[in-house]
């Protein structure tokens, strides 16, 4: 597990354990709060009847969520993106990152330092820059949306907060497991 800071937000990265880890172990993370999924199993959430009869909505490719008062029927997959917030919000549109392969919030400059000498440097530097600008982007558009945390689980487990209480909970949970 990784972890660090951009701004007003702490970020962890796992690649062993996902989202049903984080409700198992941290369920505040989510709970009694507000989530919008602009990604939901690579592509958009079309909540059923039953979420729809439960308050779900969805506008513009994405699913909102009523204030979550259970967290047991909360529809997750894998390669799903979820920006948290504390009161009802709407966006005109959101950038998924979580579909991009490897996307993470680690340094991919640091990786450039481990590399082996016989593979291929400028390909890996070429990646590199790509994530820096993936990585560009989504720090734009988290700190723009102002969402309290941001939830992503594909290549790897992305839990990114505003919050330094639930951050120290969420980081507690994920080194315990």
């Amino acid at each position: 597990m990784d972890t660090g800071s951009h701004g007003r937000y702490q970020w962890l990265v796992d690649q062993r354990n996902g989202i049903g880890h984080l409700i198992e172990r941290c369920p505040e993370a989510l709970l009694d709060r507000y989530l919008i999924v602009a990604s939901f199993d690579s592509g958009p959430l079309h909540p059923n009847a039953e979420e729809k009869a439960a308050g779900w909505c969805s506008e513009n490719q994405l699913a909102y969520s009523p204030r979550l008062e259970s967290l047991s029927q909360l529809p997750y997959e894998n390669f799903d993106e979820w920006y948290v917030f504390t009161s009802p919000t709407r966006l005109c549109s959101c950038d998924v990152f979580i579909n991009f392969g490897g996307f993470t919030l680690r340094n991919p400059e640091e990786s450039l330092a481990a590399l082996h000498p016989t593979w291929d440097r400028v390909g890996a530097k070429a990646l590199a820059d790509e994530q820096m600008r993936q990585q560009g982007q989504f720090w734009s558009q988290l700190q723009l949306f102002g969402a309290e945390s941001y939830i992503a689980d594909g290549d790897n487990f992305i839990f990114a907060t505003a919050n330094t209480e639930l951050f120290a909970r969420v980081e507690l949970a994920f080194r315990s497991a």
